[in-house]
């Protein structure tokens, strides 16, 4: 292969490639079913309150 050659496939298949991959990125950070699974880890960074401080 020559560098040309690379250089021409990279160009052509990268854009597919990366497109491809953000596609599957957002099908799976907005698909419904993940939802409980996406609030649990952005809550797991919040400091736990005990249930002794609640009225």
């Amino acid at each position: 292969m020559s560098y040309e050659t690379l250089v021409f496939a990279a160009k052509v298949f990268g854009p597919i490639w990366m497109m491809g991959f953000f596609i599957i990125v957002v099908i799976r950070a907005y698909n419904p079913k993940r939802r409980a699974a996406h609030e649990r880890a952005a809550r797991s960074i919040l400091p736990q309150a005990s249930t002794e401080e609640r009225p």
